[in-house]
């Protein structure tokens, strides 16, 4: 009896184990590789974007967006030194001339329309914001001039002669005013309203002197050929 009982209870144990091993058969076995359900079309990867095609002229002539005219007019404003059309169009991308030219138009319009005081006027080959001349007046009473800031008479005499026969040589002013100049060249070339443009070809090769464009700032013009007549002066 006891070797049977003995009998029946190897043969279960091995039952029990062959359960076991069956079992584990069937489960996946994470140290060799789980088997992963497909993957739904949710977590599908997206398609890998193409690049974006480049912007068209249009596209690119409306970088400033609507707002160019008070994009120009601020630029203007800002700026310490009159902005030409060119340098206008370097700074806003590709906008042609003519946009910013009737954006300017705009401007003073309604500058214009609304009785404003100042102007977008062109001066030394670039467009700046200036007061209208019927203010002058008004403005000399703020603006308080120091003596040694203003230019001597000598000196507004030789500049006006450059201004009006440059390119020309010392010898030639001093022929024209009578007096010896090298003081006043050497005050107006300090302040950056004449330049040396070269030397004449004649003996000794002389400088030649002629304007700078801050020259054409400081009396609001915009090239030389602006300059008053000499009917004009003899009229006034």
């Amino acid at each position: 009896m006891k070797e049977a009982d003995q009998e029946q209870g190897k043969a279960k144990k091995r039952s029990r184990k062959n359960a076991k091993r069956e079992k584990a058969s069937k489960e996946p076995d994470n140290e060799q590789g789980t088997v992963l359900s497909e993957p739904s079309a949710e977590a599908a990867p997206e398609p890998q974007s193409l690049a974006e095609a480049p912007a068209t002229p249009e596209e690119q002539e409306n970088e400033a967006g609507d707002d160019l005219q008070h994009v120009v007019e601020s630029l203007i404003f800002a700026s310490r030194e009159p902005l030409s059309v060119e340098r206008l169009v370097k700074i806003l991308g590709k906008v042609g001339k003519k946009r910013i030219q009737d954006a300017i138009d705009q401007v003073n319009l309604d500058y214009e329309a609304t009785g404003r005081p100042f102007r977008v006027v062109e001066v030394a080959g670039g467009f700046q914001m200036l007061t209208a001349p019927e203010f002058a007046p008004w403005l000399s009473r703020l603006i308080k001039v120091r003596g040694e800031e203003r230019l001597s008479r000598s000196a507004l005499e030789t500049l006006a002669i450059v201004a009006y026969k440059q390119p020309i040589t010392r010898a030639e002013i001093e022929a024209i005013r009578g007096v010896q100049t090298s003081q006043s060249l050497k005050v107006l070339l300090d302040r950056n309203l004449i330049k040396i443009a070269g030397r004449a070809e004649i003996l000794g090769r002389p400088m030649l002197y002629a304007t700078t464009r801050e020259f054409l700032d400081h009396f609001g013009l915009r090239s030389v050929k602006d300059l008053p007549k000499r009917s004009e002066l003899l009229a006034g």
